[in-house]
């Protein structure tokens, strides 16, 4: 059957089926179809899907810590409270967890890195040097071109070192 009489069959959108078969959830096969090949899926395979589907989902409790178990204290004494390593293992995981989703809010969009870690990177991007100097992206690019700032075209952007944008600076403040 087509995509669309797949997407029927399984009481979803013919996107959200693109999605499962490109996760590799659904199993499709490629046939022959008047323009070129398209893709094709058996009632089986859409039925094991179903099938996986209805089954509970089993939850891995080694990622999860009970609240009563955060340690406030030493390591050593988080690790008297868990009782075992993989407890702590599990709440080092779980606070890398809450720090992934602290960089990437729920939108999906970055937020824009602090003035701390800009001062951080090896290189900057035209854009952040921008925001860094408090000078316009323009005026930077018109210096980048005319060799008043030192940096480097990599790909279609520009890279400023630090330190140079420093010196750029100082000598524009003068």
């Amino acid at each position: 059957m087509n995509k669309q009489e797949a997407a029927e069959y399984l009481n979803i959108s013919v996107r959200t089926l693109q999605r499962l078969t490109a996760d590799g959830a659904i199993i499709a096969g490629m046939v022959k179809g008047k323009t070129g090949l398209v893709t094709d899926y058996t009632k089986d395979d859409l039925d094991a899907y179903k099938k996986r589907a209805a089954e509970p989902q089993q939850r891995d409790d080694t990622r999860y810590v009970k609240p009563h178990v955060i340690p406030s204290d030493a390591p050593s004494q988080a690790l008297q409270r868990v009782g075992s390593v993989e407890g702590v293992k599990a709440f080092a995981l779980m606070i890398a967890d809450a720090l992934r989703g602290a960089q990437t809010p729920a939108d999906g969009h970055r937020a824009e890195p602090s003035i701390t870690e800009l001062n951080a990177k090896f290189l900057l991007t035209l854009k952040d040097a921008a925001r860094l100097s408090s000078l316009s992206t323009g005026h930077l690019a018109n210096a980048l071109t005319t060799g008043q700032l030192k940096g480097k075209k990599i790909g279609k952007g520009w890279k400023i070192a630090p330190d140079a944008l420093k010196t750029y600076v100082g000598k524009v403040l003068k």
